[in-house]
């Protein structure tokens, strides 16, 4: 059993639709009140058609798991350090070098290394070039896989499209 994205009600029977163009998961009651005809909308006929031609085919028997048997998911099990800015910012003042520098020794804009050092996720790429040019290391082991994060009170459900259309409307008032 689901959640049904548009009213947020748990633990019902939900159908892929299509809402502007947007896929959703929604409740009968939803379905009903929204119009949902699963004959005559094509976008949920040719996304039934792909979950039947997907289910069919396999990974090579692993089951969603890499050809090694490890999760391919935690294929790469390294995070990004939260703290990259500072270690960035560090590592080039301990160079002696200002930010137009460090940019033109990585072949970069000055405006790449204004907003990293600004607290903004560059590329991979340009992490990877962070790393090589000032010779420090800015990913690490990931700390504990199994925690969910979650912002706000850890009995509060989560908020779904129903909520959002609720704030949109009270914003209209």
């Amino acid at each position: 059993m689901a959640s049904c994205e548009l009213c947020g009600v748990d633990n019902v029977s939900t159908k892929r639709m299509t809402v502007h163009g947007a896929f959703v998961d929604g409740c009968k009651q939803c379905q009903e009140k929204m119009g949902f005809n699963p004959e005559t909308d094509k976008a949920a006929q040719n996304v039934a058609r792909v979950n039947r031609q997907s289910s069919t085919k396999t990974s090579g028997g692993y089951g969603g798991l890499g050809t090694s048997g490890k999760d391919i998911m935690m294929r790469d099990s390294k995070e990004l350090s939260t703290d990259f800015p500072t270690l960035i910012r560090e590592a080039r003042e301990k160079k002696g070098w200002n930010q137009r520098t460090l940019a033109l020794k990585m072949k970069e804009k000055i405006n790449v290394i204004q907003r990293t050092e600004g607290g903004q996720r560059p590329s991979d790429s340009v992490l990877k070039k962070f790393e090589r040019i000032l010779n420090i290391s800015l990913f690490g082991e990931i700390q504990d896989i199994n925690v969910e994060r979650q912002v706000g009170n850890h009995d509060s459900r989560s908020l779904n499209l129903g909520d959002l259309i609720k704030m949109a409307r009270k914003e209209g008032e």
